[in-house]
């Protein structure tokens, strides 16, 4: 016998397997049970033996009428519910599970494991009975397409944060898998998967090879598939994740790629290999999308510089605006002045993504380094291209750290060419302006009868500081305008 875990709660599910061994000859077993006992010690008030109370709280039958050949071996499950008036374990109060053969004409077989049963508020990995987890999400045993799907996401998200409660659902789920509706069986793959990461066994990997050979199995599921394996690399599944980086088809090796950046861990062994391999791959897209999973490996000297050399070598804009992402943290690990250096080198790059980029990522940089950052400020928010300087005007909002450049920001919400990146800059401006000179700009810009996008920009800035008094009062005017929908983005933004 063995259990997934060494302690119960009241109301909760304890599980395990139980392994059972043929003997010399063919044998048939009647019957196989589990028995979760209860043993209690109580001393004798006149100094005699100890009363000993011991007795079956719980049952499973897991067989009966099956025939044992001779020296075969077969593993059996069980899930046994802890009653919910179970008194937590003591020192005169203990349990164990006890697993029982009945065949004939040999002496039965038995096993036992003890186990502790904790209150409910103090077992991380409770798990609920079946009827619990049903119970509560309801929609899981409906035929209806809609309530069913709803009902599994709702369950997804529960996952995240308490996923091992919902343990006693992975049948239903792994059923749900094996469908013909296309729409459920790819939102139970992405259920079952949050539900059993950091919890995979063989046959869990066995269930998602058997969805991947599903014949015509369509791409979106295909790519939950991918997600899934990812998830999983560190706990079996890293052989599957490196055929996938291997397959002819880009598009499967770029989502591979995005897999072990947003759902594997952070590192495990040979992670760090297959991106390197990837970031070789003849597709840019794949490449770009190996060096953004690259975040991970900041604090490795040798990945930074290798993105930061490939910046150089490799001249497709996506792949280059993934090395400038990659690179925005890396201060955070000792490497600030490389990101720097990069950054100044490539502000004037040919490709207009990767300037882009730049801008996208300057927040991130520590205010030690404002007269650096403001420097390329300036650069970017002059660039010849309106998708950069809109790209820098929207990013001031991100820029709050910074507040020395707030004339920046008000020079180009005057001066720019563009009516769309001076209402960006105008809308940026609200956390890095003090609020006084922020609310006498914004009464200035109001004077001047402002085309309506200009109104809803104030109004996204004033939003920020719907605290103030005085933001209030201008909300409160703008809430009076006789276009409906700026007077109700006004009165909304009082709420913030």
């Amino acid at each position: 016998m063995a259990l997934d875990r060494p302690q119960g709660s009241p109301g909760g599910v304890v599980g395990g397997t139980v392994q059972l061994t043929g003997g010399k000859k063919a044998l048939r077993l009647t019957g196989l049970k589990v028995h979760m006992l209860y043993v209690s010690v109580q001393s004798s008030d006149d100094g005699g033996l100890p009363k000993i109370d011991t007795r079956i709280i719980g049952e499973q039958v897991l067989a009966a009428g099956v025939e044992l050949p001779p020296g075969s071996t077969q593993t059996f499950t069980f899930r046994v519910v802890v009653p919910p008036d179970t008194r937590p374990s003591a020192h005169n109060v203990s349990y164990r599970l006890q697993a029982i053969a009945d065949i004939p004409g040999v002496k039965d077989p038995s096993a036992e494991q003890d186990f502790a049963v904790v209150p409910a508020d103090r077992d991380a990995n409770r798990t609920l009975p079946l009827g619990e987890v049903l119970a509560r999400f309801p929609g899981l045993q409906a035929r209806d397409e809609d309530t069913l799907c709803q009902a599994l996401e709702s369950l997804n998200l529960e996952c995240y944060s308490n996923g091992g409660q919902f343990l006693e659902c992975e049948p239903l789920l792994s059923q749900l898998l094996r469908g013909g509706n296309v729409r459920v069986r790819r939102t139970a793959l992405r259920t079952w998967a949050s539900l059993v990461d950091n919890r995979v066994q063989p046959q869990h990997l066995q269930s998602l090879y058997g969805v991947a050979n599903v014949p015509g199995l369509d791409q979106d599921t295909f790519d939950e598939v991918i997600a899934a394996a990812c998830r999983f690399a560190e706990e079996g599944a890293f052989a599957m994740v490196q055929q996938l980086a291997a397959s002819q088809d880009p598009r499967v090796r770029k989502v591979t790629a995005e897999g072990l950046r947003f759902h594997a861990a952070a590192r495990f062994q040979g992670k760090r290999e297959l991106l390197l391999q990837l970031v070789g791959d003849p597709d840019p897209l794949v490449r770009a999308a190996a060096v953004g999973a690259f975040g991970d490996f900041r604090d490795d000297a040798q990945v930074v510089y290798g993105v930061a050399g490939l910046l150089e070598r490799d001249a497709h804009p996506e792949v280059g605006a993934a090395c400038i992402a990659m690179l925005s943290l890396a201060h955070h690990h000792g490497y600030g002045e490389v990101t720097l250096g990069v950054f100044e080198k490539h502000v004037g790059h040919p490709q207009e993504r990767v300037r882009e980029a730049i801008a996208e990522n300057l927040y991130a940089q520590p205010e030690s380094q404002v007269q650096r950052v403001g420097a390329l400020v300036q650069r970017l928010a002059q660039d010849p291209s309106e998708r950069v300087r809109r790209s820098m005007a929207f990013q001031f909002v991100n820029l709050e750290r910074f507040p020395a450049l707030q004339p920046l920001v008000q020079w180009v919400a005057d001066n720019d060419p563009s009516e769309e990146v001076r209402t960006e800059a105008l809308r940026g401006m609200a956390r890095i302006t003090a609020v006084p000179h922020l609310l006498r700009y914004y009464q200035h810009k109001l004077s001047q009868s402002p085309r309506t996008e200009v109104l809803y920009a104030v109004i996204g800035g004033l939003r920020e500081h719907y605290r103030v008094r005085e933001a209030q009062q201008l909300l409160t005017q703008l809430g009076q305008h006789p276009d409906p929908d700026v007077a109700n983005a006004a009165r909304d933004a009082l709420s913030g």
